[in-house]
């Protein structure tokens, strides 16, 4: 069975939780106030998604920003997460998605995106061990 990171589908653990994850993801998206600015590489929309991801272990809290941009030849999430709370079994690493990737603590994953909840045809995050029990992940997420 497939797991998905991101707000809409943080884990496959529980179909109540993913139901609490979607709806906060539709929450913090309509917090986003959706102006655009003009990118030199397209029309970037920022936004940010706080939620909690449960996982093997317990569950872990990400609060993320990012840039939704569009062009004539793709569109990507470029994104940073804190990911703190329970972070027992995550490890730092770039992993790479074409479009799932064995990622600890959650094995094989998805990445659904913070801005609109589609999933990604392709990824590569990078997860940094802060040394105080947090974690940052950076994502760089493709679509369509």
């Amino acid at each position: 069975m497939k797991v998905l990171l991101g707000a809409g589908g943080a884990s496959v653990y529980s179909a109540h939780m993913k139901r609490v994850l979607l709806a906060a993801a539709v929450v913090a998206g309509a917090l986003v106030a959706p102006t655009a600015a003009l990118a030199s590489e397209g029309v970037a929309t920022p936004f940010k998604a706080t939620y909690n991801a449960p996982a093997p272990s317990g569950v872990s809290d990400w609060t993320c920003s990012g840039a939704h941009v569009v062009n004539k030849v793709s569109v990507k999430d470029s994104e940073t997460c804190l990911i703190s709370g329970n972070t027992a079994g995550f490890v730092a690493g770039t992993f790479v998605g074409n479009p799932t990737a064995n990622i600890p603590p959650f094995g094989d994953t998805g990445w659904l995106s913070d801005y609109n909840n589609i999933e990604a045809k392709s990824f590569t995050a990078t997860i940094v061990n802060n040394g105080d029990g947090t974690f940052t992940l950076d994502i760089t997420a493709y679509y369509g």
